[in-house]
């Protein structure tokens, strides 16, 4: 009965800002509580589509309307704005150097177009692999671990982070065994057998 008042709750936000994370946080829920009951109810699935895409509508409107009050203030950027995107005589010409070569082949069946609500699908899945990164990325630095470069050298997104979450590990682990060997040479203990207080058992 609770999660039905707070999906009404949700639905409602959602369909003022159209974006997850803002309705998440006002309704006082988790991101994650979001798509745990797009998995779990396809019902709410369909509303939470509907209701995403009626918040952006919505913020458009605003933004419309934000634009054109800017416009009656004789504000010259939004002036220009206007004038370059509605009015022939002042769009800017685009120019360029590319040559386009037209080459027969055979026809190919056209592509098919994806719905609304599977782009809708696609952005609330990257939300939710965003979510999992986030979560990933706190286990394996809860304890001082440090999340390495791809083999390439360049950074791990926190969306990919579930991918490379092996690597990841075993990077740790390697390290760790590193840390080891320095501390044994310096004549500490290593971290894997420093003994703990009992204390903090309590």
């Amino acid at each position: 009965m609770i999660d039905d008042q707070t999906k009404q709750k949700l639905l409602k936000e959602l369909e003022k800002s159209g974006n997850v994370y803002l309705s998440c946080l006002k309704v006082g829920i988790d991101r994650s509580t979001h798509y745990r009951w797009l998995d779990s109810d396809k019902e709410f699935k369909k509303r939470s589509s509907q209701a995403i895409r009626r918040g952006r509508e919505n913020n458009c409107d605003i933004a419309k309307y934000a634009l054109m009050s800017k416009v009656k203030e004789k504000d010259m950027g939004a002036i220009k704005y206007v004038l370059s995107h509605n009015d022939p005589v002042y769009k800017r010409k685009q120019t360029s150097n590319v040559m386009i070569v037209h080459k027969k082949i055979d026809s190919l069946p056209a592509a098919r177009q994806k719905t609304l609500e599977e782009l809708l699908d696609e952005y609330a899945w990257d939300d939710d692999a965003h979510a999992r990164g986030l979560e990933l990325q706190k286990e394996l630095t809860m304890f001082g671990g440090q999340i390495p470069s791809k083999p390439d050298g360049t950074p791990i997104e926190v969306d990919k982070l579930p991918d490379y979450e092996a690597y990841i590990r075993d990077w740790q682990k390697n390290r760790e065994g590193e840390e080891d060997r320095e501390r044994f040479k310096r004549g500490s203990l290593p971290n894997s057998i420093i003994p703990h207080d009992p204390e903090d058992k309590k």
